[in-house]
């Protein structure tokens, strides 16, 4: 495995669309997705790639995943938190580590004091694989008022 991780490129669009289609496909639980979010998505890191940044995983020269990375200050924790919008593997590379290398190489950002990601509860898959690499359930309740986009 020679896994390397690099910046999205207006080149990844359409795999990068796809892969995004295939995670929401697969997680019927989160919010409908379409190729305006996408573009909005890749707009505003193109714009502001000090808050918002996408990073394709890639394993011999083959994109095999992404993920979208959002930083936000936190009073609380006393720093910027790096949350992790979403993580995506591909069917075909999965339970190799790959997830794990990610979050590992991530965790040494020195301008970050936290990880954070959420999961869907119906998931215990994910939830147990998360928990077994030091993510723990807080006791606050994430809310979201939706605007209806």
């Amino acid at each position: 495995m020679d896994i390397k991780l690099r910046d999205y490129m207006d080149a990844d669009y359409h795999e990068f669309l796809e892969m995004v289609s295939s995670l929401y496909s697969e997680d019927l639980e989160g919010q409908p997705m379409n190729s305006t979010k996408v573009t909005s998505t890749i707009n505003e890191c193109k714009k502001n790639p000090q808050k918002v940044r996408i990073v394709i995983l890639i394993n011999n020269n083959e994109i095999i995943g992404y993920s979208i990375l959002v930083y936000f200050w936190s009073n609380e924790y006393g720093g910027n938190i790096l949350f992790i919008d979403e993580l995506y593997v591909k069917e075909d590379s999965r339970s190799r580590g790959i997830g794990a290398y990610f979050l590992n190489c991530i965790e040494k950002m020195d301008n970050i004091v936290a990880l954070q990601l959420e999961a869907n509860t119906s998931n215990k898959r994910v939830l147990d694989y998360y928990t077994r690499l030091g993510f723990e359930v807080v006791g606050n309740t994430q809310l979201i008022k939706n605007k209806g986009f």
